[in-house]
């Protein structure tokens, strides 16, 4: 039943956001849910067109396939290469103008609401007490 509400929630999403990349959202019980499919999609096929970028996530790859091999201790031997491809790349969604106003009150309506703060009000004073 949780697929088919998927399912149907990808066929009639609106997006909060169309410029330059579409963001959508989905609610949760105790959130929300960014689907960030087409920036996905940019990563993929600028990794897939420059040369060097997919010769760094082919090394990436290797090194962790060697990593699990050999049952290395944990260290990460790919870490510099992931940094660059996350500069090559970009790590930023950019969200301006009106598209950000409806971001903004998508995540505002998902927020926990907050609790009503209790204010003890003074009491009234009794005649003569001054």
């Amino acid at each position: 039943m949780n697929r088919i509400r998927l399912y149907l929630h990808r066929i009639f999403r609106k997006p909060v956001i169309t410029d330059p990349m579409r963001i959508t959202t989905r609610r949760l019980a105790d959130g929300l849910a960014l689907d960030l499919e087409e920036y996905c999609t940019y990563v993929i096929e600028t990794i897939a067109d420059d040369e060097d970028l997919l010769n760094q996530l082919l090394e990436v790859v290797e090194d962790r396939q060697n990593a699990r091999a050999h049952r290395h201790d944990g260290w990460e031997p790919e870490q510099l290469l992931v940094e660059n491809l996350a500069a090559g790349v970009g790590t930023e969604v950019r969200v301006r103008g009106e598209s950000l106003r409806r971001l903004g009150e998508r995540l505002l309506s998902a927020a926990p609401k907050p609790k009503a703060a209790v204010v003890q009000l003074p009491r009234q004073r009794e005649a003569g007490a001054a």
